[in-house]
C-alpha cells in the first residue's frame, strides 16, 4: 500500500478529523456523551490518520496513569466510614 492511500480518508472533510483530533482527551477519559463517543468511534474506523494519533495519544495516557498511585480517601474519611459501618453493622 502506498504511503498516500494509507492516509486517505472515506470521509470528505477534514473537519471530521479536526472535531475527532479535537475531542480524543474526553474520549479517552469518558468525559462525553455515549452519542459523541459513538460518533468518535466511527470516524477512527475510518480514519486511519486519526486513528493512529489516538493510539499515541492512548498509550500516552496509559503510562500517565499507570506512573501515579492510586487515589486514596484521607484518614478522616475512612474512620468515619469505618465508624459508620459498625453502626449499621456492615
Amino acid at each position: 500500500m502506498a504511503e498516500s492511500d494509507m492516509w486517505s480518508h472515506d470521509h470528505d472533510e477534514m473537519d471530521d478529523c479536526v472535531r475527532a483530533l479535537e475531542a480524543v482527551h474526553a474520549f479517552l477519559h469518558h468525559e462525553m456523551p455515549d452519542a459523541d463517543a459513538d460518533l468518535i468511534r466511527v470516524h477512527l474506523h475510518a480514519c486511519e490518520r486519526c486513528l493512529e494519533s489516538f493510539d499515541i495519544e492512548n498509550t500516552i495516557t496509559e503510562m500517565i496513569q499507570r506512573s501515579q498511585p492510586p487515589p486514596q480517601a484521607p484518614m478522616s474519611l475512612m474512620a468515619r466510614v469505618s465508624i459508620l459501618r459498625r453502626r449499621s453493622g456492615h
